[in-house]
């Protein structure tokens, strides 16, 4: 088809034109992060996750020989937590704190000073690919995971720091990532919806089945009983070294999963789930082999993230050794690039 041609009789720059829309959902979806983040209680809930600041504490004991005198950068550093743990820990020569958000740079650089370690620890406001560092840092620590690891794409931010300020061989913290999948059941949920057919005398049933297209129309994020897996887990994406890794790898991913039924049940979605590891033994740790895992699974102890579920809208009858393929994709939305479309098909 012939490209639109402006007033001029001139080919219309449909390109640019579609380059722009995307820059300004881009923006818009930015503003929308960052105001969620100026939000302290936010901040509480991930305080308050003991798994998660125990593994960054866990995994910067481990590195504090090797940084001790080093430069380390904070990546989205909110409170200020990790950069305080990375100073308390490592005892490295500089921390570099960069935050977007206002308000908690200015809290960030409260928590610094009150805990002593305003000749450490200094605090730059701005977004990372906006920032100038007085020099190049010896190893990046960012909280960056969202919901099923890749949710708000904070990665991408790590990675344009890595690129522009990390020294070759220097460590990065979490190293590594994987996104784990299996199939769940929802049994009070399916009791919800049949009984609802004859509550009372009436059938009520049109509520339950509105309940059942809320869950459906967007993933959901709840703690998953392990009792209500129906399969084993499977790898739907293992992200390898994010030292190695491409900027926008994450952008799409696809799995085909031949999922096996582990006993008699009714599946009613995919749960999705993470772990990260802290292993740099070349570059940080002591250690020529281990490190820390923090993970968000099933039967791991809860954290923030809890699981992300996917419902299918129906519940499917399955028995022990049932094989069920499911093709699952995640994809970086064009209309907000901090979120994902999931698609799962059976």
């Amino acid at each position: 088809q012939d490209a639109p041609q402006d007033k001029e009789g001139a080919p219309a720059p449909v390109e640019e034109d579609v380059e722009a829309a995307s820059g300004l959902a881009a923006a818009a979806a930015d503003a929308a992060y960052f105001e969620a983040y100026d939000e302290l209680a936010v901040h509480a809930l991930m305080l308050g996750d003991a798994s998660r600041v125990g593994a960054y504490a866990a995994a910067l004991r481990l590195a504090g020989e090797a940084l001790r005198g080093k430069v380390v950068l904070d990546v989205g550093a909110g409170s200020g937590i990790l950069s305080l743990l990375a100073a308390k820990h490592a005892a490295p020569a500089a921390v570099y704190a960069v935050e977007a958000v206002p308000g908690m740079a200015r809290m960030a650089r409260a928590l610094v000073a009150r805990n002593g370690f305003g000749d450490v620890v200094r605090v730059f406001e701005g977004r990372i690919e906006d920032v100038e560092l007085p020099g190049q840092v010896d190893a990046i620590v960012s909280e960056w995971m969202g919901f099923y690891l890749v949710h708000e794409s904070m990665l991408e931010s790590v990675l344009v720091a890595r690129d522009r300020w990390l020294k070759p061989g220097g460590a990065l913290l979490p190293s590594s990532g994987r996104i784990w999948a299996a199939l769940v059941e929802a049994e009070d949920l399916r009791r919800e919806i049949e009984g609802c057919a004859g509550l009372y005398g009436l059938d009520l049933s049109p509520i339950a089945d509105a309940e059942l297209q809320r869950r459906c129309s967007q993933p959901q994020v709840e703690l998953v009983e392990p009792s209500r897996l129906v399969t084993s887990p499977a790898l739907v994406a293992d992200l390898g070294s994010f030292r190695s890794m491409q900027a926008n790898a994450t952008a799409e991913m696809r799995a085909e999963v031949r999922f096996v039924a582990s006993r008699s049940a009714r599946v009613a979605g995919v749960a999705l789930w993470f772990d990260v590891s802290f292993e740099e033994p070349s570059a940080v740790t002591s250690r020529a082999a281990g490190g820390v895992e923090l993970s968000t699974g099933p039967g791991a102890p809860p954290t923030h993230w809890k699981q992300t579920v996917v419902y299918l809208g129906v519940f499917v009858p399955v028995e022990a050794g049932d094989v069920l393929p499911v093709h699952l994709q995640l994809k970086r939305s064009a209309e907000n690039p901090r979120q994902y479309n999931i698609t799962v098909e059976t």
